[in-house]
């Protein structure tokens, strides 16, 4: 007999919003299968369950299948590997209003067995996701570009169940800690996750103080492994940093900084005291990266890992340092900012030659070396990740750590010809093959609409969905800066499309010091813009024609020249021009 110990010690309040039902979707359609299999659509890929109204005979069992994607107009689940992910109900005889407890699916496709005649309104979706307010909000003139958008923020919802799992469907749903450091900043743009984010650190830091200060791969550390192979893998545990970070700049709240201090000095520490900075564990590396010609469906991309170990370690040093400084350990930000200095100094002389090209030529690295300032040659750096792209064909081929920060270090004719790509590998593609949610892989689902036959296949994964952050930041502009965190200032410098395919883009933003507005349209040889900055706030707004203006509160129009289009740097397969 189980005998049941209550906790030891006083009550707490929870960290975190709770988990409720958010929204309720009706069925799209109740189809027949080639298979004679009855199937409910429900349009869109989610979390959470279907209830049902049972009005069956006494002793007939009614069940429910979960999936994501139809096969040959079938049902298919096969991707889920070991989850089962089916309910079965036991009728009384008696008409009742039925749902699961203590469990959740992800799925879009739901098969129906035992059920006679079933009709849509019989059937109710229940979305589940952390109760989080939602913050961020834009559209623009393409409509795929507004379906990525949307589709990354639905796999956020999916997702954010009060720990940032990597996927709600298959044998897994953990708490990885690198699709949610990818993701970090995309997600505080779309919700208020301040306090989602405030227990997750809190889970880490505890995990961290029993292994000293490694972080696991996954937060709790369900697996409960302890080997050293089993956590500080570069990008994953970078967590501990990257996401206090965002929180803070995102939320202008001091205290996170405070309580994660520990926790991020910790991390930093533990790198610094490994043999070499690959360190003894396992890496994830570049994960589920392009770039492994001779393994095209290699996991682990071609991006050498001691070289994303020190660019990583100089980049969350010199991040502590500044947290450091925030929080008043004047000592601590000169310690972590002589440790980024010298990984810096350490980083350039192994893998920069003394013209300052870099040795490792891949999308990813050369993205890091941009966006993380390890580059000493910044415009021969981006001539090579132009050169690079060219020589893939015009298309990208990085994964979970290149992927986040590509659009951001490109001129914006590029940045907007990747987005705009269809075919694969691109992030429409994924829209074009009818996504409703971010796939793991950018193959996740063939042309032919077989989905890719590999154990490791999610079809609601927000990785990738990081691209969003490059539209709140990059194509309306609007950023956060370090001595005004929360938005009490901004600087907003849109981009409009200098291809002219995107004719205009719109964003609202509800910050924490209050709701911003940033739009553009063009108008022939003229773009205009307009924007809102709420009560106390000021910002900076930088036009693509070089004109700087200091705004306070209010709202405003300015027009400028359309941005001209180097037909050179337009992506050369997009057919633009």
């Amino acid at each position: 007999m189980r005998i049941y110990v209550p906790p030891v010690g006083p009550l707490r309040a929870r960290l975190s919003p709770p988990v409720k039902i958010k929204q309720r979707l009706a069925p799209k359609a109740i189809i027949t299968t080639p298979a004679g299999e009855t199937v409910l659509d429900m349009g869109q890929n989610m979390t959470g369950w279907v209830s049902f109204r049972a009005k069956a005979p006494k002793g007939r069992r009614l069940s429910l299948y979960y999936g994501e994607i139809l096969q040959d107009g079938c049902f298919y689940r096969d991707n889920l590997r070991s989850a089962k992910a089916e309910y079965h109900y036991i009728s009384d005889g008696n008409e009742a209003e039925v749902e699961p407890a203590f469990t959740y699916y992800g799925f879009r496709y739901v098969k129906l067995e035992g059920f006679d005649g079933p009709r849509r309104e019989d059937f109710t979706g229940c979305v589940i996701y952390s109760d989080l307010e939602r913050t961020g909000y834009i559209k623009t003139s393409d409509e795929r570009i507004n379906r990525l958008f949307e589709n990354a923020l639905w796999s956020q919802k999916s997702n954010f169940l009060d720990v940032p799992t990597d996927c709600p469907q298959r044998d897994e749903r953990l708490g990885w800690t690198g699709d949610a450091q990818v993701f970090s900043g995309t997600a505080c743009f779309n919700m208020d996750c301040r306090a989602f984010f405030t227990k997750y650190l809190a889970d880490m830091w505890y995990e961290q103080r029993r292994n000293g200060g490694r972080v696991p791969h996954v937060v709790p550390d369900a697996k409960g492994r302890r080997s050293p192979a089993e956590g500080g893998a570069v990008a994953w545990a970078d967590a501990a940093v990257t996401i206090p970070w965002n929180v803070y700049l995102h939320y202008g709240d001091i205290s996170i900084l405070e309580r994660q201090a520990d926790s991020m000095a910790a991390w930093v520490d533990w790198v610094s005291a490994q043999k070499d900075w690959a360190g003894d564990t396992m890496h994830f590396g570049d994960w589920v990266a392009l770039d492994n010609p001779r393994r095209p469906q290699a996991r682990v991309g071609a991006t050498d890992i001691g070289y994303l170990c020190a660019a990583y370690h100089y980049y969350t040093a010199r991040i502590t340092s500044s947290a450091m400084e925030k929080s008043g350990r004047r000592a601590d930000a000169e310690k972590y900012a002589l440790i980024a200095e010298k990984t810096l100094e350490e980083l350039r002389r192994e893998y920069f030659t003394p013209t300052g090209r870099l040795a490792v030529n891949t999308q990813t690295a050369l993205v890091l070396a941009l966006y993380m300032g390890l580059t000493p040659e910044p415009r021969k750096t981006l001539g090579e990740l132009k050169e690079r792209l060219w020589r893939d064909g015009d298309h990208l081929t990085t994964g979970f750590i290149g992927t986040p920060w590509l659009c951001m270090v490109l001129p914006p004719e590029q940045a907007y010809g990747l987005l705009l790509l269809e075919d694969y590998p691109s992030w429409l593609y994924q829209v074009k093959m009818g996504a409703t949610t971010m796939w793991e892989r950018w193959n996740s689902v063939m042309p032919d609409g077989h989905i890719t036959p590999t154990q490791m296949n999610s079809l609601n994964h927000y990785a990738y969905g990081s691209i969003v952050e490059w539209m709140y930041r990059r194509m309306c502009g609007i950023n956060p800066v370090e001595d005004a965190p929360g938005f009490a200032r901004a600087i907003i410098a849109p981009q409009p499309d200098p291809t002219g395919t995107v004719k205009w883009a719109e964003c609202e933003l509800d910050t924490a010091a209050g709701k911003y507005k940033s739009a553009w349209r063009s108008e022939g040889e003229r773009t205009v813009f307009e924007l809102r900055i709420p009560f106390n706030c000021e910002a900076e707004l930088r036009l693509p024609d070089g004109r700087v203006e200091r705004l306070e509160a209010g709202e405003y129009k300015f027009e400028a020249a359309a941005p001209e289009c180097d037909k050179r740097e337009v992506i050369r397969n997009h057919g633009l021009l």
